[in-house]
């Protein structure tokens, strides 16, 4: 690198005073064996190297202060002669101002005629080991104070000022101080560098790591040399006005010349044909890597490991014209052409990172997919959805007009949109008209804010509500969009066929939001304004038929989610029918009508009534002529023309009520009013005939109940305390004891308490008919829920469904599993139209805390075998 190590022992603090004294006698010397201008100017430049015995603290000094000198005119010698004497006189040493004020390009160095070696004998030197070196400016040299020349060893003679190439082995004398000058009072006249000076000194090379070592001792000198070398190569041309650099201001090291980045070797340059060595051509900034690279001596060679800075090997660096670093290879030793600079892309895969970059650049890409996903998909809502007003209004689109929903619990409900004409007037006792024309629409924007109006029905204490302009419908969504539509559940709800409805089968807006499915509930007709089959009817009818109206309705409402779904958010291709209770019944009939082809994909069943009509239409006409007779009307207008009162006033009460407890003696089954009728239309044939027919294709269906569905609370308070001996007295009076079937049944069902009964009369009236029916179709699946709750753990009939719709309150981990367990078996059939657990062999499923399946259900042989079931089954 140009520079020598240092030896291992420090400086001392002071300069032998012997030294200072012989540097005026050598200058004394020189003056008097040249007289002429030339020879003064000869002595002059040799006045630095004659001396026989220099310190090493000189033969540093000038070392790091070498350069090349610029030629001037002749006028310029005798202000070099004064320059040597007062250096002399000052008892300093400093070549750099004797350089800095003019002479030859070149110098012929006068050698002496031997040196001394390390061990003090003399060697001879010819006159052709002479070499004439040019002066080059090291790196350090342009007013850089403690970059280079900080912690950089000192050489004993690297020839850069024109001394022989060879090596002088001088005990090494201390460098902290120069005749009596330390090194606070150096770089106290350092002058001020020009903005050109600092900003080359950004680009030079940073002192390698392991010359650090001797950072304090070797400041002070290298501060010093950098000084003078560039006080020399300031002075070109105005050698006549060149002061002492203890005249000169001292400088402030600024922030650019304490940034050390060695990236000089990363700035290619152009070379030139200009011979450095022979000092042909100007000489640039040289690396340390150039300077005295003609030093043989191993000593002379800076042993520090440079920088590569990217480069291949750093020993295969040569030197150019301009002293720029450049690297060679074995192809450019012959030609001498220079590298080719490193692309962006060559330097970027020569970039190694560590693993916490990685993990930072990973975790902002990371951040940056996870902000452009949310933008995306808040544009796209955006795009696809109407924007919601106020905070809780947003709009919709229907065949008949705008309407306006509201926000619930995260998700928007839209209640009270009419899907039929009103059943009024000459609409009542006909089936449900479809809104077709823009006479029966609304202007502007209909508000569906309010829940719909309950069709005309009759409670379980005798009370009539509800309005007979019913045909409305409620939407509860979770998106209002056209993209990614959703399912569609239609609840069926309804106790009974006369009422009440819909029952606990109502939508559900967290689960909508939460299983992103939408819910519709549509109102139908019930008793007598629902089903009614009467003669009069029929022949004012066009088909000729009449009853089975509220199946009409479900119809009607199914064609108008299939037009309007959409705009709703909703699959027109995936609806499944949710029907419970009495809801249950009309729509296991449904599935066997070919009115409701392609209107829906699956359908749920829960706790049904497994009678069906098995009558056809002129049958039940004849049944229900008592109602005419109630009524007191001979005509169809009389019928249409009448109250909603008279008509529920008219019906018998043996419409209204159904034994839903153990058979009694004298129950007769064939004498019960059946209200859905063989119309001819809707239903063509019976059920049970349907079923037996493979529907490979067709919409599937699963049914199913729970354990305890008949428990009511009349039944419970007839007794404080079902004991043993009431049980058995209740079963002896009834249908099963009049059979003689008392003990053997108190034996199958271990009739001790008030769960045992309740689940042999379910049995009786739900579970093992429904069973019959599920056993006509082979891909059916058919489950009963076991799982318990109150004092008496019963599974009563809205378990299964309330479970469904997130309305069961589980109280312990078994029946939270239970939830779990049936809300999985619900919403995986409404996405892919199976049950997970269905096996065809083990049909039953056993819903406690998880889906069991089994053969069959047990006891239910026993009731066929002796015609319990399905002649007693609950009718709706």
């Amino acid at each position: 690198m140009g520079e020598l190590e240092e030896k291992e022992t420090g400086p001392s603090e002071t300069t032998p005073q012997q030294e200072v004294v012989d540097e005026p006698k050598e200058t004394d010397k020189m003056l008097d064996k040249k007289e002429d201008t030339e020879a003064v100017e000869q002595q002059t430049e040799n006045a630095g190297v004659k001396d026989k015995n220099p310190s090493p603290n000189t033969e540093k000094k000038r070392a790091a202060s070498s350069k090349p000198a610029t030629p001037t005119s002749l006028g310029g010698k005798k202000s070099s002669i004064q320059s040597v004497e007062k250096l002399a006189t000052n008892g300093v040493d400093d070549a750099q101002s004797v350089k800095a004020n003019g002479g030859s390009g070149e110098e012929i160095i006068d050698i002496p005629e031997s040196t001394k070696t390390e061990e003090g004998d003399e060697k001879k030197i010819s006159t052709e080991d002479r070499e004439v070196k040019p002066k080059k400016i090291p790196i350090g040299g342009l007013k850089l104070p403690g970059f280079f020349m900080k912690n950089k060893p000192k050489a004993d003679g690297d020839g850069a000022d024109g001394e022989l190439l060879e090596r002088e082995n001088k005990d090494e004398m201390p460098a902290e101080t120069v005749n009596g000058e330390s090194k606070s009072s150096k770089k106290d006249e350092k002058p001020r560098s020009s903005f050109g000076e600092r900003l080359r000194n950004f680009f030079v090379r940073k002192p390698t790591a392991d010359k650090q070592q001797n950072k304090q001792t070797a400041n002070g000198d290298a501060d010093a040399k950098s000084e003078a070398t560039a006080e020399a190569a300031a002075a070109d041309g105005e050698t006549n006005n060149t002061t002492n650099a203890s005249d000169a201001p001292p400088q402030k090291r600024g922030l650019l010349n304490a940034i050390k980045l060695p990236i000089a070797n990363m700035i290619p340059r152009k070379k030139t044909d200009d011979d450095v060595e022979l000092g042909m051509g100007k000489a640039g900034l040289a690396s340390m890597e150039t300077l005295d690279d003609s030093l043989k001596d191993q000593d002379c060679v800076d042993k520090a490991p440079a920088r590569n800075n990217g480069t291949e090997d750093p020993a295969k660096l040569k030197k150019a014209t301009s002293s720029e670093i450049k690297q060679e290879s074995p192809e450019d030793k012959a030609t001498e052409e220079p590298e080719a600079p490193m692309s962006f892309a060559d330097r970027l895969r020569s970039y190694r990172c560590s693993v916490d970059d990685g993990l930072i650049v990973l975790g902002i890409l990371l951040f940056l997919a996870l902000i452009a996903v949310i933008g995306y998909v808040l544009s796209l809502e955006t795009l696809t959805s109407p924007p919601v007003r106020e905070g809780r209004f947003i709009d919709a689109v229907t065949g008949c007009g705008m309407v306006e929903g509201l926000q619930e619990d995260g998700a928007f409900a839209f209640r009270g949109i009419p899907y039929a004409l009103p059943p009024l007037g000459d609409q009542r006792w006909r089936p449900a008209q479809p809104i077709g024309g823009i006479d029966d629409c609304w202007n502007g924007t209909l508000k569906a804010h309010n829940v719909s109006n309950y069709c005309t029905q009759r409670l379980g204490n005798g009370t009539i509500v509800g309005d007979e302009d019913c045909l409305y419908l409620d939407i509860v969504t979770p998106h209002v969009r056209y993209n990614s539509p959703v399912p569609v559940i239609v609840l069926i709800g309804a106790e009974t066929l006369t009422g009440p409805s819909p029952g606990v089968l109502r939508p559900s807006a967290r689960y909508s939001r939460s299983h992103d499915v939408i819910f519709v509930r549509p109102n139908f007709r019930l008793g007598a304004f629902g089903f009614l089959a009467l003669e009069a009817l029929t022949k004012d009818a066009y088909p000729r038929t009449s009853g089975n109206y509220a199946l009409s309705d479900i119809i009607a409402a199914l064609k108008w989610i299939q037009l309007n779904i959409a705009h709703f958010g909703g699959d027109p291709k995936s609806v499944t029918l949710l029907g419970h209770r009495a809801g249950g019944t009309l729509v296991s009939a449904l599935v066997t009508s070919n009115k409701v082809e392609g209107l829906y994909k699956n359908a749920w069943v829960s706790s049904s009534s497994a009678i069906f009509p098995g009558k056809p239409l002129e049958e039940s006409e004849k049944r229900n002529a008592q109602f005419m007779t109630a009524l007191d009307c001979s005509s169809i207008s009389c019928l249409r023309n009448a109250a909603t009162e008279q008509i529920w006033a008219a019906t018998p009460d043996t419409w209204l009520h159904f034994p839903v407890d153990m058979p009694t003696t004298d129950e007769n089954p064939s004498t019960r009013h059946e209200w859905l009728v063989l119309d001819g239309n809707i239903l063509q044939r019976h059920p049970a005939d349907a079923w037996k027919e493979e529907h490979t294709g067709k919409p599937k269906l699963v049914m199913g109940t729970t354990a305890h569905e008949a428990h009511t609370e009349q039944l419970r308070q007839r007794h404080a305390n079902w004991t043993s001996e009431e049980i058995r007295a209740f079963i002896a009076t009834s249908k099963i004891g009049a059979l003689n079937l008392t003990d053997e049944a108190i034996r199958l069902y271990n009739a001790t308490n008030y769960r045992s009964l309740v689940a042999m009369i379910t049995d009786i009236r739900t579970i093992c008919p429904l069973l019959t029916n599920a056993r006509l179709q082979p891909t059916v699946p058919f489950y009963v829920v076991q799982q318990g709750e109150g004092e008496n753990q019963l599974a009563t009939v809205d378990t299964d469904v309330l479970a469904i719709l997130g309305r069961y309150e589980p109280h312990t981990a078994e029946q939270r599993r239970f939830m779990s367990s049936m809300q999985q078996l619900f919403y995986y059939y409404i996405s892919h139209g199976t049950v997970p657990q269905y096996d065809p062999s083990r049909r039953v499923l056993s819903i406690a805390q998880d889906p069991l399946p089994q053969s069959d259900h047990p006891n239910c042989n026993f009731w066929i075998s002796h015609d319990i079931v399905p002649r007693y089954a609950r009718v709706d």
